[in-house]
């Protein structure tokens, strides 16, 4: 009656083991009853493209509780995934026939098991030898092998489109289209009755459009495109000798003016977004040209981008550059003492300095922009410099004025004392407590080291 990880099962195939026709039952009885009544001959399987048994299912109609399928009597099934989201990879494929029917498209789809299950991804290709390329993505990829992926699929594609289903997107993933892209292609489904209907967005850090159905989609010469979104791939993400030559062609030959351009371009851009790329993110943004570049070059060049920061006291964009793990590259650290920002001593200190950056250029160059944070002072031996008390430290005396009680002294440490003054208590910083007034006491002209509104003091009862 339930799957093998304790749930109903809400999703079969119809007429056969094989079969790519999704259901989802409905659950409430006197629907399921209509259902019986106009689809009276179909019969229901836990089918392989399900990741089922392949076994014949029934249908169970409840007044008391959820209508659901079940296996016959002494049936084994593995089965993992059994919730009404179990078959949108079945569904998606009919939307996507359908639609390119209406819109005489010929293409190919294809379910993708990538190691959790048939449904972990559809393709959807379209064009001459289906050189236009459409990903639908359902489960989450480690970045790793999402860029392995990319870089295969683009080697046979001239678009390449990935459009991500509920968290099916690491955020390294995302930063990265964001970066090179400026948005991130999503999906997601709705139920209608017996079956599920895709509808897609785009999204950026600071916005969406509207989820729109396949409908109101279109497929151009640049690939799937969605209302709200213009079709924008980041300046000098391809130069246009490269985009000419196709994507095996060895890459345009540039000056090193203009890589420091296109490299400063899109380092802005990132910040722009609030994203931190990788060095091969930004060879893809800035230029191809800059992927096979060594260390030395990669530091020649931005040094160049950031040469007037540490004058100006503008945020250090290098700082934005990552590796796949997360942490700046070591070579940072040489761009940031050649632009004379210090000399950070260990790998740790580096991260952190590169974060506060990071944080500086995301409020410089973010929309809306913010007052940026200072930036961390690196001491000579490359140590973070502490950060300074707000408020100077302050020291305490007690002082005991004959008849008028006792007072405690607050004075700032380091602070200097007026000329002539050495050994007066600082008015502001004196406050009475102790021993009580009398009346004569409150009608007396408060003596040195004394508040007037010290007199406001509680009595110690």
């Amino acid at each position: 009656m339930i799957g093998s990880d304790g749930r109903l099962v809400q999703t079969a195939v119809i007429g056969s083991r094989n079969s790519g026709r999704a259901i989802i039952l409905p659950t409430d009885a006197d629907e399921l009853t209509r259902w019986r009544r106009r689809h009276p001959a179909y019969t229901y399987w836990c089918g392989t493209q399900l990741g089922g048994c392949g076994n014949e299912l029934s249908d169970r109609l409840y007044r008391d509780k959820v209508c659901h399928f079940a296996h016959r009597p002494h049936t084994s099934c593995h089965r993992s995934a059994t919730g009404a989201a179990s078959a949108d990879h079945l569904f998606i494929k009919d939307d996507l026939a359908a639609w390119a029917g209406r819109n005489r498209l010929k293409g190919k789809l294809t379910s993708r098991d990538l190691g959790s299950g048939p449904g972990d991804a559809v393709d959807f290709r379209v064009g001459a030898a289906g050189q236009q390329h459409v990903r639908f993505q359902f489960s989450r990829l480690a970045h790793a092998e999402w860029s392995q992926a990319r870089q295969r699929l683009f080697s046979s594609s001239a678009t390449l489109d990935w459009v991500f289903g509920p968290g099916a997107a690491q955020p390294e993933t995302m930063e990265e289209l964001y970066d090179e892209y400026g948005y991130l292609l999503r999906f997601r489904f709705e139920t209608h009755g017996a079956v599920r209907r895709i509808r897609l967005r785009a999204e950026d850090p600071r916005r969406s459009t509207d989820w729109v159905p396949l409908d109101a989609c279109a497929m151009t010469p640049e690939g799937l495109r969605i209302p709200g979104v213009e079709p924008r791939r980041r300046s000098g993400t391809r130069t246009s000798a490269e985009a000419v030559a196709g994507p095996g062609a060895a890459p345009a030959v540039r000056s090193r003016e203009e890589q420091v351009l296109a490299l400063k371009e899109a380092l802005v851009s990132a910040a722009g977004f609030r994203t931190r790329p990788t060095w091969e993110t930004l060879a893809r943004t800035a230029g191809s040209d800059l992927l096979g570049l060594s260390v030395l070059d990669r530091v020649g060049l931005l040094v160049l981008v950031d040469q007037d920061c540490g004058r100006e006291g503008s945020p250090l964009l290098s700082a934005l550059i990552r590796t796949g793990e997360g942490d700046p590259p070591s070579y940072v650290g040489d761009v940031v003492a050649a632009v004379g920002c210090g000399v950070p001593a260990t790998a740790a200190v580096l991260k952190r300095w590169c974060q506060r950056e990071a944080d500086r250029a995301f409020a410089v160059y973010g929309a809306p922009t913010r007052t940026a944070p200072p930036r961390l002072r690196l001491t000579r031996d490359g140590q973070l410099v502490a950060p300074q008390s707000a408020e100077p430290a302050q020291r305490q005396t007690i002082v005991h004025v004959p008849g008028m009680g006792s007072f405690v002294q607050w004075s700032s440490v380091g602070r200097p004392k007026p000329k002539g003054l050495a050994g007066v208590p600082n008015l502001r910083d004196t406050q009475r407590f102790g021993t009580p007034c009398t009346a004569h006491d409150k009608d007396a002209a408060p003596g040195p080291g004394m508040l007037r509104h010290s007199w406001r003091g509680r009595k110690r009862r």
